[in-house]
């Protein structure tokens, strides 16, 4: 059973418009496939989108594997998705992030000894 309804689906694929990039339904239907219907975590979604660097490597990538460290390169795609995920369209940046930084006090997300914008560190390495 999809978590996403066809409005919504319509929606997305209507949002793109005309000026659709090549990966737009790719990245789609990479988020759609992965709902099992099992409930998500953001550091879980986060390590997913790390793990398909050929799919998400514009948008998310790893500057360190080994020592978990990753930067978002594009928060508006990575909060799309996530929205798409959670079937939350209201979803952006400022609201992921406000959760990403909820991980801190959890000691599963923080930031790395060098903090820079948009650079996170998994306290467990993956």
């Amino acid at each position: 059973v999809s978590l996403f309804s066809p409005a919504a689906w319509m929606k997305e694929r209507c949002s793109v418009g005309d000026t659709k990039t090549p990966d737009a339904e790719e990245l789609w239907s990479e988020a759609d496939s992965s709902c099992s219907g099992q409930p998500i975590h953001l550091w879980q979604f986060l390590r997913e989108l790390l793990l398909k660097p050929h799919n998400y490597g514009r948008c998310i990538r790893w500057l360190n594997k080994e020592k978990g460290i990753f930067k978002i390169e594009d928060s508006a795609h990575v909060a799309r998705l996530w929205g798409l995920r959670k079937n939350r369209p209201a979803m952006n940046y400022d609201k992921l992030s406000r959760s990403i930084r909820q991980y801190y006090k959890k000691g599963i997300i923080r930031k790395p000894d060098v903090s820079q914008r948009l650079v996170y560190q998994f306290v467990h390495p993956v």
